[in-house]
């Protein structure tokens, strides 16, 4: 996948996304930010902020930036912005590989169904990490490949399928962690049927 082909999937997505992610995904949303452990005055960056369902979840005691590649997607993020009044919010448009944020501006970072739909996601974690603080939390939530040997063959064998509707599902945890300077604090099961992992890291 390369980014062009994420923004016309995605695109095409914004129509009905909130439809069929919203009360699916609703929890581990919640808990996502949960343990991003935001005190009074924190500035939060989520990455692959979509049509901004977790928008209205964050207390409004911090900042929230939120970016995505898709102008469709933000467009009904900035619709919920408005709706209930998020101040605390702003929406950008922006690649994650490429943050144009400076070094440590974030106190934590979440990225929430985002890792396995990028080109290169150790490059997009490398540019949430460098824009974290030192001591910020960093949330994933994703699917990530089962340890299960005969789960994770069907796994390779449909991500080549599931590319072409804008995601992965062969992206194992322990290679996009390895040599990053970061130390696994939770790692849980989330959402119906357990097939997500929430991974809070610091």
């Amino acid at each position: 996948m390369d980014t062009n082909q994420i923004e016309r999937i995605y695109s095409v997505y914004s129509r009905f996304y909130d439809l069929i992610y919203n009360k699916l995904f609703h929890e581990s949303r919640q808990a996502a930010i949960h343990h991003l452990e935001i005190e009074p005055g924190a500035k939060i960056l989520e990455v692959g902020v979509g049509t901004g369902l977790s928008l209205p979840l964050y207390p409004r005691h911090c900042s929230i930036t939120g970016i995505d590649l898709c102008d469709s997607m933000l467009k009904r993020g900035w619709n919920k912005v408005r709706h209930y009044g998020l101040t605390h919010v702003q929406l950008l448009r922006m690649d994650a590989s490429s943050l144009e944020f400076e070094d440590n501006t974030f106190d934590a970072v979440a990225a929430a169904y985002v890792i396995s739909t990028v080109p290169d996601p150790r490059k997009v974690l490398l540019e949430m990490i460098r824009v974290c603080k030192e001591n910020g939390k960093i949330v994933l939530l994703n699917h990530f490949s089962n340890g299960n040997k005969f789960i994770s063959m069907v796994e390779r064998m449909i991500s080549p399928l599931c590319v072409h509707i804008g995601f992965r599902t062969d992206l194992a945890l322990e290679p996009l962690l390895e040599g990053m300077p970061l130390v696994i604090q939770k790692k849980a099961h989330v959402n119906p049927f357990r097939f997500w992992h929430l991974v809070q890291c610091r």
